[in-house]
């Protein structure tokens, strides 16, 4: 018996639900708060963060090899995609220095969160595509 199959790895099918409840939670908040503006709102960015996480790492209904290899598939994506916001990043900040310095934390988050829709983009719409290619 593997290691990994006796450690689960991934949260519980209905977590996902608790992972939306909770991202509707962090934007109704900042709507009512009337600051929804990201580069302002540091609770929004780590709302969507914590949410975007739990989404991620649950499982689904019927988690097979397909959606382990979509999964595998979609997070090398996303670390693609980061390596590829922080050479931007890297890069607007040689040209205009110190333009992020105040803030970082704010910047560091966009990043976070960009990756993590990358990686739920490419996840469902592989899954959309397999689901209606079979019908």
């Amino acid at each position: 018996m593997d290691v990994f199959e006796r450690i689960p790895v991934l949260l519980p099918f209905w977590w996902k639900y608790i992972g939306i409840g909770w991202l509707l939670f962090v934007f109704g908040y900042s709507i009512y708060q009337g600051d929804f503006n990201p580069s302002t709102n540091t609770f929004l960015l780590s709302g969507m963060y914590f949410g975007l996480i739990q989404i991620s790492f649950s499982k689904e209904k019927n988690e097979d090899e397909f959606a382990e290899q979509t999964r595998t598939k979609a997070m090398f994506l996303s670390v693609i995609s980061l390596f590829m916001l922080v050479g931007i990043y890297s890069a607007y900040e040689m040209i205009a220095p110190n333009s992020f310095s105040e803030n970082s934390f704010t910047w560091f988050m966009m990043l976070l969160n960009a990756t993590l829709i990358v990686y739920l983009g490419y996840f469902y719409f592989t899954k959309y595509r397999s689901l209606k290619n079979q019908n």
